[in-house]
């Protein structure tokens, strides 16, 4: 049965580098009571340590069980280390640990058989009960996080529910302490450490071209992960800094800057785009770049977060191509939703778009004034139209993706105004330092 807790670790460890887990230990609590196929994790782990170099130390207070142990290291003919001891007693002596599989003191789901029972009774001069079964392992997870290192990874069996299985107190201790869910079964819950989770989180920059940036330090996202949009390349060119993703969805603005994206493509200033699909209208070689994805194509795609846009933005098109790259943490920059929807320097077009005509002394709605010059044509902001739902449609998505994956990805929305509050958690530009 794939849900037991031990085929999880062990998938875990296999997608491992050899390099990387060649001699680290596994300590199993809790070793095999009976030869069941598919439950006899003592044996899978043997099997695992001999495949990869690796020690195992298995942990249990009944003798019998430790007998178990014996038995199938002479069959397989390895060493590993067997400890007649309390899981909590053995743990309290540890010095630190690499991988352990927490399976030790039942729970009490009403089907143990009378044997079980006498064991623990003679063992623990108790009957099994939940009580003490989430007090010993809200224990264990105590003295584990005090010696715990960076690779350090908890596996738990019998996660049930949050009244329910053997972690009921110790789950939430664990996540208090902001150890990070890597993997989870119907039943089996898998953690990495919260250096390791920090360490895996991939931070992604939104940067919008609001007018609230004005005073922004763009030095800040020299060492940072982050997608430009629009026409900002006309701010990117002055101070030799591009982004690694760029995003422009606009039809109007895509046809009429077509000269600037070739640019941006052939001398590869970023290393992937999401355009608009009619660009190849214009420029068919465009094709050939793999590196050059189209916001249609993503709408139709399955299993996609895109599909789910019913109205979109360049902006929040940006935020669902961050997600698609996997990041935990999403900053949105200069994302205003704030716009005077008619400048006096433009000129309304038959087909409804619109035309820089003279040149623009200030713009009220970019960081920098020259983000539009004349002939520019662009579409009508739209505030409310579409940039507001479009927003909205991003946190709906955001919630059921974390939901349906189990990922926890976190998005904050850097500015000044409030146009934003009721979807996304704002924060003060100052605090990126």
């Amino acid at each position: 049965m794939t849900d037991h807790g031990h085929n999880t670790l062990i998938n875990y460890i296999r997608n491992q580098k050899d390099e990387d887990i060649k001699g680290k230990t596994i300590i199993e609590i809790g070793t095999v009571r009976e030869f069941l196929d598919g439950q006899n994790s003592t044996e899978c782990f043997i099997k695992l340590c001999i495949e990869k170099d690796m020690k195992l130390i298995t942990v249990d207070m009944d003798e019998q069980c430790s007998n178990n142990a014996k038995t199938l290291c002479e069959k397989y003919k390895f060493a590993c280390e067997i400890i007649t001891s309390r899981g909590e007693d053995y743990l309290k002596k540890l010095k630190t640990f690499d991988y352990i599989y927490l399976d030790g003191y039942d729970y009490d789901h009403g089907q143990h058989s009378t044997e079980r029972q006498d064991r623990y009774n003679h063992y623990m001069s108790t009957d099994i009960n939940n009580e003490e079964c989430w007090e010993s392992h809200l224990s264990m997870v105590k003295s584990l996080c005090k010696i715990s290192n960076k690779e350090s990874v908890i596996c738990f069996d019998d996660i049930i529910s949050d009244k329910i299985g053997k972690g009921v107190t110790a789950i939430p201790y664990l996540i208090e302490k902001s150890w990070k869910v890597e993997d989870q079964t119907r039943t089996c819950v898998l953690f990495i450490s919260p250096e390791k989770a920090k360490s895996n989180e991939r931070n992604i920059y939104i940067v919008g071209n609001g007018a609230s940036l004005k005073d922004f330090d763009f030095d800040y996202l020299k060492d940072k992960e982050w997608v430009g949009t629009c026409l900002a390349f006309r701010h990117w060119e002055k101070i030799n800094m591009y982004p690694q993703h760029y995003v422009c969805v606009d039809n109007v603005v895509c046809k009429k800057h077509i000269e600037s994206i070739k640019d941006m493509i052939i001398k590869k200033k970023c290393k992937t785009f999401l355009l608009c699909a009619s660009i190849i209208e214009h420029w068919k070689e465009i094709q050939e770049y793999d590196n050059v994805l189209y916001i249609q194509q993503l709408k139709n795609a399955d299993a996609n977060p895109f599909r789910y846009l019913v109205d979109y933005c360049t902006g929040s098109s940006a935020v669902m191509m961050a997600y698609v790259l996997k990041a935990n943490k999403i900053h949105l920059l200069g994302i205003d939703c704030k716009y005077q929807e008619f400048l006096p320097e433009c000129e309304k077009q038959k087909d409804g778009s619109l035309k820089i005509i003279k040149p623009i002394k200030h713009n009220p709605n970019y960081y920098f004034d020259d983000y539009q010059q004349v002939g520019d044509l662009y579409n009508p902001p739209n505030v409310d139209r579409v940039h507001k739902v479009s927003w909205f449609d991003v946190r709906n998505i955001l919630l059921l993706y974390n939901i349906l994956t189990g990922e926890q990805i976190e998005l904050y929305n850097y500015n000044t105004n409030d146009v934003l509050d009721n979807l996304f958690k704002r924060r003060q530009l100052s605090e990126l330092k």
